[in-house]
């Protein structure tokens, strides 16, 4: 079965801009209508989100993490990675997107970016490559699909992907269960403030 990589769009436009419509998420992500009304109905059925006046809105914010985070250790296991030592500078930010634990460092949740995961693209690969440091510390490097960089956010003077994607890679990286409320909550209080600024 193939990995589910187009889903993961429909749930990172979904989940950072709740309330759009079908056809608004489908433009978004660059996918055809009928496969994103697919996506959005099977949601409904298990009951993550409803669709109310046109609108996609949630139901099970917490539920629907888990679901993606299921998703995403499928797609990260058929990926292959690198585990590069880099230090997070000016010359790293605008190569790659910082999720999983290096996200949760730039947040102020936990104390080192170390096992982090940061996204790339293949034609900035070797960019990042070249900035590999023996005193740095071990990040996970994925190739990824530059959809992400379009929609990235920026959080302390560097790029994430979206909120649902940070908190989907800490979960598959193993975040203990005491501190996925607080980033949770954290991350929903960004969302429906606005405080985050779309590149």
């Amino acid at each position: 079965m193939r990995p589910p990589v187009s889903r993961e769009k429909i749930y990172s436009v979904m989940f950072d801009r709740e309330g759009l419509r079908i056809p608004e998420i489908a433009r978004i992500t660059g996918l055809n209508y009928t496969y994103t009304y697919q996506v959005v109905r099977s949601l409904v059925r298990e009951g993550y989100v409803t669709v109310v006046g046109g609108r996609v809105v949630f139901l099970d914010r917490k539920g629907f993490l888990f679901k993606w985070a299921g998703d995403k250790e499928r797609i990260l296991g058929s990926l292959g990675y690198a585990t590069v030592k880099l230090i997070p500078d000016y010359d790293l930010r605008e190569l790659v997107l910082f999720s999983g634990n290096s996200a949760l460092w730039l947040l102020g949740k936990i104390i080192s970016p170390a096992g982090g995961i940061l996204y790339t693209t293949a034609d900035r690969f070797e960019e990042v490559m070249e900035l590999k440091d023996p005193n740095g510390y071990p990040f996970k490097l994925y190739i990824y699909d530059e959809f992400y960089f379009r929609i990235r956010k920026e959080l302390s003077g560097y790029y994430i992907p979206s909120w649902g994607m940070i908190v989907a890679d800490t979960l598959v990286q193993g975040m203990y269960a005491r501190l996925f409320n607080d980033v949770f909550e954290t991350v929903v209080s960004i969302i429906k403030g606005g405080k985050d600024e779309e590149a």
